[in-house]
């Protein structure tokens, strides 16, 4: 009977371990995309959190940043795989030390139609948050986050003319975030998508298409102009035509 008893207290014990498991990792999971959420103003998924106490470890697994409305590509940014390297013991405090945090595989995808583009709306968005007002208790102060593998596709619709460019962008790394008072998951989001907008943009001269991040009136300094007036005089020929003008 004592043998049955322990039993079915270990298989009890089993159980409440293995749910509390995936309800923690699902907790970890839906911070990061409510953080991320609020810092970009986009929605953002995350496939899976991996939340290892006893290694000090915390793996993210297929993490998307949805586009903007108005915008093509499915993604804005999306991440493969991601490791938090985290000191033993802080793991779960409102304050975690993070040695290292790497991201792998990343692909963004910047986009400029006529005067509008998605990376300029998200720095947009991430001005206008406060981000000291976000429900986030939990801090990071992570010394490096190192970014390998990154992937830039560049789209450039002028007037309907649309042109397509991609470059591998170099690996590089960021140190020190939250080091001063420690930083939510929205402050390290923002951090981490402002330094890749901004590498991608200075490393995409002559990579990304021509006039890239550039407004209509500047793109004429550029050999782009040609594609503005070419579409205008479609404009004009097309209102001669139902005019009946010759």
């Amino acid at each position: 009977m004592f043998k049955k008893i322990a039993l079915l207290a270990v298989i009890f014990l089993v159980i409440v371990l293995v749910v509390a498991y995936f309800v923690r990792n699902l907790l970890v999971e839906k911070a990061i995309e409510a953080g991320s959420t609020y810092a970009l103003g986009v929605e953002t998924n995350l496939h899976t959190a991996v939340l290892e106490i006893g290694s000090g470890s915390l793996g993210l697994n297929s993490l998307e940043i949805s586009n903007p409305e108005g915008f093509t590509a499915k993604n804005f940014l999306s991440l493969k795989h991601g490791m938090f390297d985290v000191v033993a013991g802080s793991v779960l405090d409102d304050e975690v030390v993070v040695d290292s945090f790497i991201i792998e595989g990343v692909t963004l995808n910047l986009e400029q139609i006529d005067k509008k583009s998605n990376y300029q709306v998200l720095l947009d968005n991430i001005k206008k948050i406060d981000m000291s007002s976000s429900e986030e208790t939990q801090k990071f102060r992570i010394g490096l986050i190192a970014l390998r593998d990154i992937n830039v596709n560049g789209s450039l619709n002028i007037m309907g003319n649309k042109i397509d460019k991609s470059f591998k962008l170099d690996n590089f790394s960021l140190r020190n975030i939250g080091s001063d008072n420690g930083a939510n998951i929205s402050e390290v989001t923002s951090t981490v998508v402002k330094a890749l907008i901004t590498k991608a943009l200075a490393a995409g001269s002559g990579l990304l298409p021509e006039g890239f991040g550039k407004s209509l009136d500047d793109l004429k300094d550029q050999g782009v102009e040609k594609i503005k007036s070419e579409a205008e005089d479609k404009l004009k020929d097309l209102g001669k035509s139902l005019t009946g003008e010759k």
